[in-house]
């Protein structure tokens, strides 16, 4: 900082290239410490995905994985995206303020609501396939109306990630705010429609099983 910090002093001066010099010698000054600090191979993973991000990509995928609480959308998608060197959307993020405390506690969300959260999602996946980038998406669609609205396009892959009640309830008794998980588990299996035409994964599997399952079956 101190190289730029000195050299944009000097651009009044008409000395361009010096900025230009000493950014360049900044960006090398930090490279060498985060090799130093070793966050060597972090760094190198983070520059793959971002040149992996910004690519065009003439037959762009979206991958929606779909599933009741606590069946590992969200660990499962983070994990996919960062292999595949794409952007992860968590699905519930789209809702509004008071609908995301509705589903915590396992309450219905008004109809309205709920049609304005699919077509957010939508809206952005039209723009991810505008741009010809590929994106994955974790999303309680627990109805198969929800699910045909998201599913559209051709583009659009529906993954569900399916788990024994056992299963998902061991895994929100292992988290935080137990009550409002097992009420938020049952309100969800009681309204839950079984997808149908859909790729399904069986979650008995440790996170990175599962993501080269879903690699393997969609060749990526």
């Amino acid at each position: 900082m101190e190289r730029i910090r000195f050299a944009a002093l000097r651009v009044g001066l008409g000395d361009l290239q010096d900025l230009q010099k000493a950014i360049a010698l900044a960006k090398r000054d930090w490279r060498d410490l985060l090799v130093a600090a070793d966050f060597a191979e972090s760094l190198t993973a983070h520059q793959a995905w971002a040149e992996q991000a910004l690519r065009d990509n003439p037959n762009p995928m979206v991958i929606i994985l779909i599933g009741l609480s606590g069946s590992g959308k969200t660990t499962v998608g983070r994990s996919l995206a960062r292999e595949l060197g794409w952007k992860f959307y968590e699905g519930d993020h789209f809702h509004r303020t008071e609908n995301l405390t509705r589903l915590l506690h396992g309450q219905p969300i008004p109809e309205a609501d709920s049609q304005a959260w699919l077509g957010k999602i939508n809206d952005l996946i039209g723009k991810y396939l505008a741009k010809k980038q590929s994106v994955v998406f974790a999303c309680t669609a627990l109805k198969e109306s929800q699910r045909m609205a998201l599913g559209s396009n051709d583009a659009v892959q529906l993954i569900y990630l399916q788990s024994s009640p056992s299963q998902l309830e061991e895994r929100q008794k292992s988290r935080k705010m137990q009550l409002s998980n097992l009420e938020r588990l049952a309100y969800q299996t009681s309204v839950f429609e079984e997808p149908s035409d859909v790729l399904v994964i069986d979650t008995s599997d440790a996170p990175p099983a599962l993501v080269e399952s879903i690699r393997r079956a969609l060749n990526v």
